[in-house]
C-alpha cells in the first residue's frame, strides 16, 4: 500500500507542477496585454493633458494681452479727461 501511495503522491505533484505552469503562462499573457493597456492609456493622458496645457496657455497669453490692452486705454481715458478738464472746463466721472 505504500508503494501505491507514492505513486499517486508522484502523479499527484505532477499535474499540479503542469497545471501551476499553465496558469503562469495564462497570467504573464494576461499581465503583458493588461500592461501594454496601461502604457497607452498613460500616453494617451499625456497627450491629452499636454494638448489642455497648450490651450490653457493660449488663454492665459490672450487674458494678458487683453490686461495690457485695458491698462494702456484706462491710461489714454485719463489723459483724455485731463485734457478735457482743462480745454473745456468740464469733469467726466463715473456715474
Amino acid at each position: 500500500m505504500k508503494n501505491n501511495d507514492k505513486k499517486t503522491e508522484y502523479i499527484v505533484r505532477k499535474d499540479l507542477e503542469g497545471q501551476t505552469q499553465i496558469l503562469l503562462a495564462a497570467f504573464d499573457s494576461r499581465f503583458d496585454k493588461l500592461d501594454k493597456h496601461i502604457t497607452d492609456t498613460r500616453d494617451e493622458l499625456k497627450r491629452d493633458i499636454n494638448n489642455v496645457q497648450t490651450l490653457i496657455d493660449g488663454y492665459v497669453k490672450a487674458q494678458e494681452s487683453f490686461r495690457q490692452e485695458f491698462e494702456i486705454m484706462k491710461s489714454e481715458f485719463g489723459q483724455m479727461k485731463k485734457i478735457i478738464k482743462e480745454k473745456l472746463g468740464f469733469e467726466i466721472k463715473a456715474a
